[in-house]
């Protein structure tokens, strides 16, 4: 039994290809026709996104500290990550984390570091917090023989020491910790001068101890860390500090931390520690906030751990500063969906108004199947216009005939040039057999013409 000659298989894929490039050019034709409804309503929308949520700065100013402190070295690591996304951070350079609360309610800076226990002055209220990204510990440093279990009272007495300048953090927390113990600052013994000076007096002996807070990214800790005849005071009552300061927490420099060989420190090391913060205030554009968060996690996971209790950062602690919204979300859910796939400013936006989004297709989309197809309207109203045309030649010949020796040629020539241009139309699928009424249409016009041309008068 012969066989049946198989039936070619249609060409799917090249169908494909047709149905979107019709689809393409469908919608592209709807938005020349309709340019002038289209451009003004984009418009609106741009004009009303920049109004709710302008774009971000290019340029961002954030506070430190004084030089080679750990809010310095911090806002270095962190100028690197904002390059990233081109955006400048300027470093602002201050006596300390008091002052920098100053430069930010001042205007002065957009950010600023800061430290856990500060006082926050009478404008408080206008300050958000980005969260704290890591420990910053009190340190006691002093030259000599090495102290062991000994309470601050017995140790500072008859000692030159530095307690930093005001407006640093470093003096803020001194004193608080020296009025606790009911020690008088009022006296000689207790002299005004910078990290960097204070470093100089003490390896020179003109001071015999010196107060700094600082993180272990200071170079200033390290070089007294590394100085030999130097020492560390052991806070051997850092519980007792922790509870008397809400702000202050207990921790421990392990034995050995430093180097193995030989073991540095010997010993373990109590020490006080608070916290180091980002302050801004709740007009730092939410793009930029999350370029903060974002470079204090990467901070976090990239430094080393020499802390206890370290590995919690970064983390909202100090709660006399409400938590800014972008940090609550940023604890909560980590990055936006498209952070490292699109630019940060819209992954930021997209963050915000994605549940808006949303609720909109919720109700768009549905709206839209009782609006008009799009690619058939555009086809309708472009048959339509051709139409109109022809029936106006189709008037004009009628009128023709009540006139004697009428230009006929006139109207051949217009009907002619119709026909050329419905030939030259582009319709999509679903429209053709419209567009074939109406070249039939044509020629029915122009057959009528021809036989009023001969016709005798």
């Amino acid at each position: 039994m012969p066989r049946r000659p198989k039936k070619p298989l249609p060409k799917v894929s090249r169908n494909y290809r047709e149905i979107i490039a019709d689809e393409l050019l469908a919608f592209w034709a709807s938005l020349v026709s309709n340019w002038m409804f289209i451009l003004p309503s984009i418009l609106v929308i741009v004009v009303l996104v920049h109004l709710v949520r302008p774009m971000p700065p290019a340029t961002v100013r954030i506070a430190t500290g004084q030089p080679n402190s750990t809010s310095e070295v911090i806002g270095q690591q962190f100028r690197e990550a904002f390059a990233k996304h081109h955006v400048k951070l300027e470093l602002i350079p201050s006596s300390g984390a008091q002052d920098n609360i100053k430069l930010i309610e001042s205007g002065q800076v957009d950010a600023a570091f800061s430290q856990g226990g500060v006082d926050l002055g009478e404008h408080g209220g206008v300050l958000r917090s980005l969260g704290s990204i890591a420990y910053q510990p009190l340190w006691l440093f002093y030259r000599g023989p090495e102290v062991k279990q000994q309470d601050l009272n017995h140790f500072l007495k008859d000692r030159t020491v530095s307690l930093n300048i005001p407006g640093s953090g470093s003096r803020v927390l001194a004193e608080q910790i020296l009025q606790a113990h009911e020690i008088n600052i009022d006296t000689p013994r207790f002299v005004t001068m910078n990290a960097s000076d204070s470093l100089k007096a003490l390896h020179k002996g003109e001071i015999d101890a010196m107060f700094v807070v600082a993180g272990m990214e200071s170079r200033n800790v390290l070089d007294l860390l590394e100085s030999p005849g130097i020492h560390v005071f052991d806070f051997n009552m850092a519980d007792a500090y922790a509870r008397r300061f809400k702000y202050l927490d207990a921790i421990v420099l392990p034995r050995g931390a430093l180097d193995l060989s030989p073991v540095s420190p010997s010993t373990n090391i109590n020490l006080l520690a608070t916290t180091v913060d980002i302050l801004a205030t709740d007009q730092l554009h939410p793009a930029i906030q999350l370029l903060f968060l974002d470079a204090a996690r990467n901070f976090d996971e990239k430094r080393a751990t020499f802390f206890s209790m370290d590995g919690k950062f970064p983390t909202y602690m100090d709660t006399r500063i409400p938590e800014s919204e972008v940090a609550r979300r940023f604890f909560k859910e980590g990055t936006p969906f498209l952070w490292g796939y699109a630019p940060y400013w819209i992954a930021s936006l997209f963050d915000e108004i994605w549940f808006y989004l949303l609720a909109f297709g919720a109700i768009a989309i549905p709206a839209l199947s009782f609006l008009p197809n799009y690619r058939k309207t555009h086809a309708e109203l472009t048959l339509e216009e051709c139409y109109s045309a022809l029936r106006a030649i189709e008037i004009e010949m009628a009128q023709a005939r009540t006139v004697k020796n009428y230009d006929y040629q006139g109207l051949l020539h217009r009907l002619d040039t119709l026909k050329l241009r419905v030939r030259s139309l582009w319709i999509p699928t679903g429209n053709r057999q419209f567009y074939y009424d109406l070249r039939a249409a044509v020629n029915i016009v122009r057959e009528d013409l021809l036989a009023d041309m001969k016709r005798p008068d």
